[in-house]
C-alpha cells in the first residue's frame, strides 16, 4: 500500500505544479486517476513473486481534458523513486513521444520537489551509424575533387544534393553541431539517404567498430541506462521484450511502466508477432547474398569453403522456393482480394514439404552467415571501413533470412489445443507488365498471451491509460485482447471528461431515408445532406469507406470541393497545416478523413466544431486475419458479432467523437448520417460509454439542419 510519506510527497508535487503552471488546478478525476496509478506502483513485485493476480496492475480510461500525463507521471515517479525501480513511459505515437520528452518530462523535472533524470529510447535506426558517415563523406569529398580535376564526367543534381549532404552532415558531426539522431536534424534527410547512414544490429561491429566510442546509438543508449524516467513508444518496448534482456530497455522486473494510448497496444502486438516474406522476391536477393558473400570471403581473405557452404545452402533454398512459387501459381483462386487463407487443420503437404526444404536449407544458411560474421568482426579493427561496409551488407541478409525462417517457423507450427490459432495465407503480388509475386503469411489472430506471458507477468507494476479503452459501456474486449483478463485482482478505474458535454456539445441523428447497406443510394444522400451541414468554419467528415469518401467528394459542388482535403491526396500532417492555416485567414476549411483522422488528431476551438460520421465505422473483416479470429470465435459457439465486431466499432464511433471537444472552451455538433445508431437492437450498445452529449433525434420525414453549434 502507499505509505503516508509518499502520498506526502505526492501532494507537495502536485502543490508544485499549481504554484509553478499558469492555470493548472487539478480536478477529481485526475485525483481519482492518481489514487489508482499510486496503488498499482505500491504493489509493485520483486521479479520472483511468480504470476500474482494482478493487483501490480491498472487500467484507466480517462477522458480528454482529464491531464492524464500528469495524472500517471506523478504518482508513478514519487513511487518509483520509493521503490527502487526504474519508470518507462510509452506513447503509440512519435507525437506524443515528442510530448512527453520535449513538454511534460521537462516540467516535472523544473517543478517537483525531488530530481530525477530522463532519456529518449530509440530504436538504432534513428540514429546515424558514424563509420559509415565517415566513409562516405570521404568518398563524396573525393568525387568532388575528380570533378573540380577534370577526373570525372559531369554528374546531375541529385547526386549533387547527396554529397552535400553527406559531407555536411559530417561536417556538423565532428563539430558537434550535431548529435547523429535523425530527430534532431537542422533539416530534414530523405529517407534514401538516411537508410545509407544506418545500420541494424547484424550490421554491427559494437565495441570492435573504431567509432565505438563516439557511437550515437551507444551513448543513448548509455543515457537510457542511467535514466530514471525512460521516453519509450509501443513498438520498441515490444521489441525490447524479444531482445536479451535489459539490453535495449530496463528488465521489466525493475521497472514500472505507463502505456498511454494503449487502446493500440494488443493491435501492435499482433503486428510484431506477423511475419511473411514473397517466394520469389526471397529468391533475388538469395541470389544477390551469394553475391555479398563472394565479396567477403575475397575481401577478407576467408576460407573460400565458406562462399561453397553459402551457394550450396542459397541453390537448396531457391529450389525450394521456385516450387513452392509454382505449387502457388498454380491455385488460380485468389479472387478479389488477392489472397487465399488455409483453414484451420493440418496445412496441404506440399505447403509442408516446401516449408520444411526451405527452412532445412536456410537453417544451413544461417551457420554460414554466423561464421563470416565473426570472421568480419576479428578483421574490422584492422580492416576499418571496408569491414564495417561488408558487416552491413551482410547484416542486410541476415536480416532477410531471419524473416523467412520465422514466417516458416510460424506457418508450419502446430496450433496448442485451446489456443488461439494462427492464420496463414497467401497473398497475390502484382508488380510491373506481367511480373507477380506471391507472399507466405502468418499472424497469431491474439497477441494476448504473448503480453501476459512476456509483459504482465514479468513487468514489476504497469499502467495502461487511454480515452478509449471501453466499448459499449465495459473494459470487456480490451481485456481480452490484452491478455489482462487473466488478472482478477488488477484495478479498473473509468474517469469521465471534465467538459460539460450536456452544455457544449450536441448528438445528432438526422431523419435519413436511406440505409447504409445500400451503398449507391446512402452515399446519394450524404451528398445531399453535406453542404446544409457544412455550416461552420472547421468540419471533420469521417469515412469507414475510402470508396464512398472518394465518391462523396467527386459529387460535391464546386465550391465545398474547393475547399475539401481528402485524406490520401497528401501527407496527413500536411493535410491538417493546410486545415488549420484555412482557419486562421477566417476560411472554411473541411477535412475528408478515414479512421486513421478519428484519433490522434488535435483540433481545438474553430479548427473543428462538427464532426460528422458519414456511417457507423463497422469494418469490413475481409484481411485473411479478420476472417481467422471472426472464424475462431464462431466455431467456438459464440457471436463475432457481438464479441468483435460491435465492440470494436464502439471504439472507433468514440475516437471520432472525441474529436470534437479537446479544450474546456470548446463547443460544437457530431453528426451521425446512420440511422441504424437508433433503429437496431444493438444501436444502444454503442451509446453506452460515450460522454453526455444532449442527443437529438430528428422524427421520420424531416429536413431539419442540424450543423449549427
Amino acid at each position: 500500500m502507499v505509505t503516508d510519506d509518499e502520498k506526502s510527497l505526492i501532494r507537495a508535487c502536485m502543490d508544485a505544479l499549481r504554484d509553478g503552471i499558469e492555470g493548472f488546478r487539478s480536478r477529481r478525476p485526475q485525483l481519482e486517476m492518481i489514487a489508482t496509478v499510486a496503488a498499482a506502483m505500491a504493489a509493485c513485485r520483486s521479479g520472483d513473486d511468480g504470476v500474482g493476480s494482478g493487483e501490480h496492475l491498472a487500467v484507466v480510461e480517462a477522458g480528454t481534458g482529464t491531464g492524464k500525463s500528469f495524472g500517471a507521471l506523478v504518482p508513478a515517479l514519487v513511487l518509483a523513486r520509493a521503490r527502487g525501480r526504474r519508470l518507462v513511459v510509452s506513447s503509440s505515437t512519435v507525437a506524443l513521444q515528442h510530448q512527453y520528452a520535449e513538454k511534460d518530462a521537462p516540467t516535472l523535472q523544473r517543478l517537483l520537489p525531488f530530481e530525477f533524470t530522463f532519456a529518449v529510447a530509440k530504436g538504432r535506426r534513428r540514429y546515424a551509424c558514424i563509420a559509415k558517415l565517415a566513409s562516405l563523406a570521404d568518398e563524396a569529398s573525393q568525387e568532388e575533387q575528380d570533378l573540380e580535376d577534370g577526373a570525372a564526367a559531369p554528374d546531375t543534381a541529385p547526386e549533387r544534393r547527396r554529397r552535400t549532404i553527406l559531407i555536411g552532415l559530417a561536417d556538423n558531426f565532428e563539430a558537434q553541431r550535431w548529435n547523429g539522431d535523425r530527430d534532431e536534424l537542422a533539416m530534414p534527410v530523405a529517407d534514401e539517404i538516411w537508410n545509407e547512414l544506418t545500420t541494424d544490429r547484424q550490421g554491427c561491429s559494437g565495441s570492435r567498430c573504431a567509432e565505438f566510442a563516439r557511437c550515437p546509438f551507444y551513448a543513448a543508449r548509455q543515457r537510457v541506462k542511467d535514466a530514471d524516467l525512460v521516453i519509450a513508444n509501443h513498438d520498441l518496448v515490444l521489441s525490447a521484450l524479444e531482445m536479451e534482456i535489459g539490453s535495449v530497455l530496463p528488465t521489466p522486473a525493475e521497472a514500472m511502466y505507463v502505456f498511454d494510448e494503449a487502446h493500440s497496444l494488443a493491435a501492435k502486438a499482433v503486428e510484431h508477432l506477423s511475419v511473411r516474406h514473397g517466394l520469389r522476391g526471397a529468391q533475388e536477393w538469395l541470389n544477390d547474398a551469394t553475391e555479398s558473400v563472394r565479396d567477403i570471403v575475397l575481401s577478407m581473405r576467408l576460407p573460400e569453403v565458406l562462399l561453397q557452404d553459402a551457394r550450396t545452402s542459397v541453390e537448396r533454398l531457391v529450389s525450394a522456393l521456385e516450387t513452392l512459387w509454382h505449387r502457388v501459381h498454380g491455385l488460380q483462386a485468389f479472387g478479389e482480394k488477392k489472397a487465399r487463407r488455409f483453414k484451420p487443420g493440418p496445412l496441404p503437404d506440399w505447403v509442408r514439404d516446401g516449408g520444411d526444404a526451405a527452412r532445412d536449407a536456410g537453417l544451413a544458411l544461417v551457420k554460414t552467415f554466423a561464421q563470416l560474421r565473426e570472421g568480419l568482426l576479428e578483421r574490422a579493427p584492422s580492416e576499418g571501413a571496408l569491414a564495417t561496409r561488408l558487416l552491413s551488407a551482410l547484416g542486410f541478409y541476415v536480416g532477410k533470412l531471419e524473416n523467412l525462417l520465422s514466417t516458416w517457423d510460424l506457418i508450419l507450427a502446430e496450433d496448442g489445443e485451446g489456443d488461439a490459432p494462427v492464420a496463414r495465407w497467401v497473398e497475390l503480388r502484382e508488380g510491373e507488365g506481367d511480373s507477380i509475386d506471391y507472399m507466405v503469411c502468418a499472424a497469431p489472430i491474439s497477441g494476448s498471451e504473448r503480453l501476459r506471458k512476456l509483459l504482465w507477468n514479468r513487468a514489476s507494476a504497469a499502467v495502461v491509460m487511454s480515452a478509449t479503452l471501453t466499448s459499449c459501456g465495459t473494459f470487456d474486449l480490451f481485456l481480452r485482447q490484452s491478455g489482462m483478463a487473466a488478472f482478477k485482482g488488477l484495478k479498473l478505474l473509468r474517469v469521465d471528461s471534465p467538459f460539460d458535454y450536456r452544455r457544449n456539445a450536441r448528438l445528432v441523428i438526422p431523419a435519413m431515408r436511406a440505409d447504409p447497406s445500400d451503398t449507391e443510394a446512402h452515399t446519394g444522400e450524404v451528398v445531399e445532406r453535406l453542404p446544409e451541414l457544412i455550416r461552420t468554419q472547421g468540419t471533420l467528415v469521417l469515412f469507414s469507406s475510402a470508396r464512398q469518401m472518394r465518391a462523396v467528394y467527386g459529387a460535391l459542388d464546386e465550391p465545398l470541393r474547393r475547399s475539401t482535403l481528402l485524406q490520401g491526396t497528401m501527407p496527413k500532417m500536411e493535410m491538417l497545416a493546410r486545415h488549420r492555416a484555412a482557419i486562421d485567414r477566417g476560411d472554411r476549411s473541411v477535412l475528408f478523413g478515414l479512421q486513421s483522422m478519428a484519433e490522434g488528431v488535435d483540433l481545438p476551438r474553430e479548427y473543428c466544431t462538427h464532426v460528422i460520421w458519414a456511417k457507423l465505422p463497422f469494418s469490413v473483416p475481409d484481411s485473411p486475419l479478420e476472417e481467422a479470429r471472426r472464424e475462431w470465435v464462431e466455431a467456438q459457439g459464440r457471436s463475432s458479432f457481438m464479441e468483435l465486431t460491435l465492440p470494436e466499432t464502439a471504439v472507433r464511433f468514440k475516437q471520432g467523437l472525441g474529436r470534437l471537444l479537446r479544450t474546456t472552451e470548446d463547443y460544437g455538433t457530431a453528426t451521425v448520417l446512420d440511422r441504424r445508431l437508433v433503429t437496431k437492437r444493438w444501436g444502444f450498445l454503442l451509446m453506452q460509454g460515450l460522454p453526455d452529449f444532449e442527443v437529438v433525434i430528428e422524427p421520420l420525414g424531416t429536413q431539419r439542419r442540424t450543423a449549427e453549434a
